[in-house]
């Protein structure tokens, strides 16, 4: 029994620490990324490598998806790593 216990809190802590490396990766948004930029979306989540990024217009989705190679670049530079592959945006009218 110690040694399910064992792997399920291990399980637990890898979980708390990924979350915490994803809410500072988040955080490097705003320095990934121009001030217009800034001021039209948020970061909401990375999930699987892959940052999902709330929008307040399909206009910005649409010039942001075209951008979408630099600002990886950008945000893998600032997080010292390839943190992330890939960027999803999506229009949700509020940022």
């Amino acid at each position: 029994m110690p040694e399910k216990l064992e792997n399920i809190l291990g399980r637990i802590d890898k979980g708390a620490l990924e979350t915490i490396k994803n809410c500072r990766l988040l955080a490097l948004w705003d320095s990934a990324v121009m001030e217009p930029v800034r001021k039209n979306t948020e970061p909401v989540k990375i999930k699987n490598r892959t940052l999902f990024v709330a929008t307040k217009s399909h206009t910005w989705s649409q010039e942001l998806s075209l951008l979408k190679k630099e600002i990886i670049s950008n945000f893998n530079k600032q997080a010292g790593e390839e943190a992330i592959y890939d960027i999803r945006f999506k229009a949700t009218g509020e940022v």
